[in-house]
């Protein structure tokens, strides 16, 4: 005769068993109620799903599960989600409007008061400025910046409500999305599966470009609009919580209109930004998520990496190999030797900073660097100014980004980063006689909700 022993599991004690069920993730716990029902009670303890919810939405720490019934129901009704409120900010290849080259910036975030996942496209724009005389370069008139950020309500990009994966319960189909209020448009989102780096070639339209640090890329070319099931995971453990899509459309409706008909219908694929490169530290103060003023342009966000002097990843080598490395040492170097270190000052004016555009405009797309500044340590250190606007401030040599309309004939142009504070920085554009102003962004400050 053959006895049943008891699972070793099951004869711990509950707190053991409590302790070592809150390593497991939320499939592990699933399992383990279709086990038996001593487990399933253990499994069911809604403290273990709470974590769940909170870790995926740490910036509201007084976060309850109404109107759920619990935190399991809460996360539950939104799962496979979650990632979209862990990562937080998103960006775009395309704009709302369909644009290819200025794409969204987006907060997606927990709103405990509908239960739903929102998305919102962050967006900014000049506020009141006044004109000022430069007294180091006299001919150059300052407009300084004092933009208003802000998440743009009216139209959300992303509108997930509870269950809604329930219905379909498939990871490769797309979920219908109920966002904005014009009448006729229509969204819905669907999951990615990363593209592994050993099947990415520099010939591939991938998105995010190369020189955007990212754990995952997908392909960003599809005749069909990504209708094929290639382009979406086969299961859950496909998913890629580093990417997703969104396909919106108008659909005219009424008697005798034609059911399903898509008008302009398009595709954005967005991508998140480790928290890592826009974080600042002690080490790297500078780098994080800015605004910048593009005249006419209007304001565009930017990507801010700091980076050791000798880390090559994502360094635009056509730039730096080129001649216009000399520039400086005839402008500027006059026999000099770069300025030295000040004593005691920290090791934060160090590396290289590189800007990369998260929105842009018709003649540099987002994706692409604005302007690299190779060494903002002694090597590149130009001098300490001591004009009254930028008094006390940093000014490195760095290289602007420019090109014509459409992205034609780009090239890397001298110019000057003016490093104001940790806030604030500002570009003098050589070429152009112009200077940029740059602040920063302090995204937690947008996760709130009412």
């Amino acid at each position: 005769m053959v006895y049943a022993h008891p699972s070793s599991l099951t004869t711990l004690p509950a707190e053991i068993i409590y302790e070592i069920f809150t390593f497991l993730p939320p499939s592990s716990l699933v399992s383990l109620c279709r086990t038996s029902k001593l487990l399933r009670a253990h499994a069911l303890i809604d403290s273990l799903w709470a974590r769940f919810v909170r870790e995926n939405v740490p910036f509201q720490p007084h976060l309850n599960c109404h109107p759920a019934p619990s935190w399991r129901d809460l996360f539950i009704s939104l799962h496979p989600y979650w990632f979209l409120t862990r990562n937080k900010i998103w960006f775009s290849d395309k704009a709302h409007s369909g644009g290819t080259m200025t794409g969204n910036l987006a907060i997606i975030r927990y709103d405990p008061r509908r239960q739903c996942i929102e998305g919102l496209r962050l967006v900014a724009k000049h506020g009141v400025h006044s004109f000022e005389s430069w007294e180091w370069k006299p001919e150059v008139i300052i407009h300084t910046f004092n933009p208003k950020v802000e998440l743009w309500a009216d139209d959300p990009l992303v509108k997930i409500d509870p269950g809604c994966y329930a219905q379909h319960n498939s990871a490769n189909e797309e979920i219908m999305m109920q966002t904005g209020y014009s009448t006729g448009v229509k969204s819905m989102v669907s999951l990615c599966h990363g593209l592994p780096p050993h099947l990415q070639s520099n010939a591939m339209a991938l998105w995010p470009p190369q020189i955007i640090p990212v754990r995952e890329r997908v392909r960003n070319e599809s005749r069909h609009l990504f209708r094929g099931e290639g382009h979406r995971p086969s299961s859950l453990s496909d998913v890629s919580e580093n990417t997703f899509r969104i396909r919106k459309w108008v659909e005219f409706g009424g008697i005798g209109a034609p059911l399903g008909a898509h008008i302009g219908e398009d595709v954005m694929t967005f991508s998140t930004v480790p928290d890592e490169y826009y974080t600042p530290t002690k080490e790297r103060p500078w780098q994080g998520i800015w605004v910048g003023d593009y005249s006419g342009h209007g304001c565009e966000f930017l990507l801010l990496i700091q980076r050791a002097v000798n880390d090559s990843s994502g360094r635009p080598k056509s730039a730096f190999e080129s001649p216009l490395q000399h520039h400086y040492e005839t402008t500027y170097g006059n026999g000099r030797r770069p300025l030295p270190v000040e004593e005691g000052e920290d090791g934060s004016c160090a590396g290289r900073l590189e800007a990369i555009k998260l929105t842009g405009d018709p003649n540099v797309p987002r994706g692409e660097y604005t302007w690299v500044a190779e060494d903002i340590g002694p090597a590149g250190l130009l001098r300490i100014a001591n004009e009254r606007i930028f008094k006390g401030a940093r000014v490195v040599k760095s290289l602007g980004h420019s090109a014509a309309r459409n992205f034609r004939n780009d090239k890397f142009i001298p110019s000057q980063l003016i490093m104001v504070d940790k806030n604030t920085l500002a570009q003098y554009w050589e070429d152009f006689g112009h200077v940029s102003f740059y602040q920063r962004v302090h995204v937690d400050d947008y996760l709130k909700t009412l």
